[in-house]
């Protein structure tokens, strides 16, 4: 009796602990915005943070990335600039994209 108790229980537990060890691909935590590196500034945000990254993807270009943090009080926003250039530096590309710290939250379309 008791050892039919512990199959069941550990057969349970394989079946549940799949669905509890996986991560939701579908919850953020940065909403994207509409806002700049100047919309921020001029709202009192400073820089807290900086980095570049390079990737060469071959003939001739480079993708450059630069992410920026900044922050006002307890708000938190990180901004992502890239740019592709050729070969004589020359900018062929450019986005940007500025997402605020928010609580975790599940994507869904249009977000």
């Amino acid at each position: 009796m008791v050892k039919r108790k512990l199959v069941i229980y550990v057969f349970s537990i394989f079946l549940l602990l799949p669905n509890l060890s996986f991560a939701n691909p579908n919850i953020d935590q940065w909403l994207e915005s509409e806002k700049s590196y100047k919309d921020l500034i001029n709202e009192g945000f400073e820089v807290k943070s900086y980095a570049i990254s390079d990737i060469e993807v071959g003939d001739g270009l480079t993708i450059i990335l630069f992410v920026t943090v900044l922050q006002k009080d307890q708000k938190l926003y990180e901004c992502q600039e890239y740019q592709t250039i050729n070969e004589n530096v020359e900018t062929l590309d450019m986005n940007l994209i500025c997402k605020q710290l928010v609580q975790p939250y599940e994507r869904g379309i249009g977000t």
